[in-house]
């Protein structure tokens, strides 16, 4: 009996970039890593490592960041994609299934899974007291970082520039709303996109990964694990595959 077999599956995974004790090699593990998941997935939801360094330092003026405070952003931002909300069509119930949903609308293909997360507003406490916002320019803020892919007026998300060809913005694009304030803001916004925001740090990795696999660099320390060099192409297959499915979009 299969019961795993109509529940989904989302992972969430980091790219990391960040010195360390397996920085040497940190993109072999990342492609063996990503290559698995994204069989094993529904969806995977993506963090770039540096993107959230750079929150915790410009953002939130942290000076000395520590692993604690990255994994905060992190759950902040897990945290305010989760939270209960309304759908357009129900203002007076909440979503019984966010995960379901969100499937439905970001992952309509399998062969499209990387999802990313753009959330505002991220500040340290001594700004926050003096900051006020307006849903106008949250929601604005939040398209521009979708177009220059950086880490809503609603109208400006109904452009169909922004989506490709064979998807209709009227289908492309969702709105979930709470009444309650999320963590210490009293207005924020998420934008959850499924988009070739992650195509250039993926293909940076593979082809990282790629450059040392082909002169044998470290391989050995895999192979006395049971990892094979047919693993690597395997990994290597994959994730280039889903390169190119991206790019054609």
């Amino acid at each position: 009996m299969e019961i795993w077999s109509t529940c989904m599956l989302l992972s969430k995974t980091r790219f990391w970039k960040q010195l360390g004790i397996w920085v040497i090699v940190q993109n072999y593990n990342s492609i063996l890593t990503l290559s698995h998941l994204y069989r094993s997935s529904d969806a995977l939801l993506l963090h770039e490592n540096d993107a959230i360094h750079k929150i915790c330092a410009k953002l939130m003026n942290i000076k000395q960041i520590s692993f604690s405070d990255i994994n905060q952003v992190l759950a902040h931002q897990l945290g305010s994609v989760f939270q209960p909300t309304y759908s357009a069509e129900s203002s007076f119930h909440y979503r019984r299934n966010p995960l379901g949903d969100l499937m439905e609308h970001l992952v309509p293909h399998p062969e499209f899974k990387m999802l990313s997360v753009r959330n505002i507003p991220h500040m340290s406490e001594n700004s926050l007291a003096y900051t006020t916002f307006t849903w106008a320019g949250l929601l604005k803020h939040l398209r521009q970082m979708l177009i220059s892919n950086a880490k809503m007026e609603e109208e400006g998300f109904k452009d169909p520039a922004l989506y490709t060809s064979w998807l209709k913005p009227v289908n492309a694009f969702n709105v979930w709303k709470t009444q309650r304030a999320f963590s210490k803001y009293e207005k924020s916004a998420v934008l959850v996109s499924n988009s070739q925001f992650l195509v250039k740090p993926l293909d940076m990795i593979v082809g990282k990964a790629w450059n040392m696999f082909a002169s044998k660099a470290y391989i050995h320390q895999y192979t006395k694990f049971g990892i094979e060099e047919e693993d690597f192409l395997d990994s290597f297959t994959s994730l280039e595959q889903v390169v190119a499915s991206y790019c054609n979009l």
